[in-house]
């Protein structure tokens, strides 16, 4: 297969703050694209609770393979791991989309014409769409732009929805910081520390810690 040239760049957080429709209706369309779905593994379940906990034992078991390499970080992460284990066994209702896991802007393309690219699509899942919106709206947009995103993905006035965003992004802290099995991600226990400055962050009910400034 022979990927065709797309002329752009990764976009920043003006970019994400300019074209916040596009950036929500794109996410909106992959979540309910029936066709993306059927592609994906197929999961035994539809409930928000019963996927979250999944998530968080294959997150446990890789974080019990590198533990014994940061033992300062061990009560952190033993702590968080077990609130969110309460958290998400509360979550309550279903719902499950095509989700991307990774929705960062490096997995992100914006063309000069403004167009949009969702790239490394390795990761997706069928999973709760709270992952996606609560990773963007947590790393690229200010609180006072946030209804307007939740809006137009459709849960504006879903509280249930804002408790799940914050507890799947703080299990997404975790996530990209353990490398998977049979990747080529990499462990480096010096900067373990330092790399759990989102996950301290979002489990202590702030905002990023880099602000929303451009980069």
């Amino acid at each position: 297969m022979v990927q065709p040239c797309i002329e752009g760049r990764i976009p920043t957080r003006c970019d994400y703050h300019t074209h916040l429709e596009d950036f929500a209706t794109a996410i909106k369309e992959f979540h309910l694209c029936t066709e993306i779905k059927q592609t994906l593994p197929e999961v035994s379940t539809d409930q928000f609770s019963t996927i979250g906990l999944q998530v968080l034992d294959e997150i446990q078991t890789r974080w019990e393979k590198f533990k014994p390499l940061v033992p300062g970080s061990n009560d952190l992460v033993d702590a968080g791991n077990y609130q969110l284990r309460m958290r998400v066994s509360q979550f309550q209702g279903s719902g499950l989309v095509a989700s991307h896991n990774d929705i960062c802007n490096d997995n992100w393309i914006i063309t000069p014409d403004g167009r949009l690219y969702l790239i490394d699509l390795d990761s997706m899942s069928i999973d709760d769409p709270a992952l996606d919106v609560g990773a963007t709206l947590w790393w690229y947009y200010p609180p006072e732009m946030r209804q307007e995103f939740l809006e137009i993905v459709g849960y504006a006035g879903d509280h249930e929805f804002k408790i799940r965003m914050q507890v799947r992004m703080a299990m997404h802290c975790l996530n990209i910081i353990l490398p998977r099995e049979n990747s080529f991600d990499s462990f480096d226990p010096d900067t373990f520390s330092e790399n759990l400055t989102d996950f301290k962050a979002i489990m202590a009910g702030e905002e990023n810690p880099q602000g929303y400034d451009d980069f």
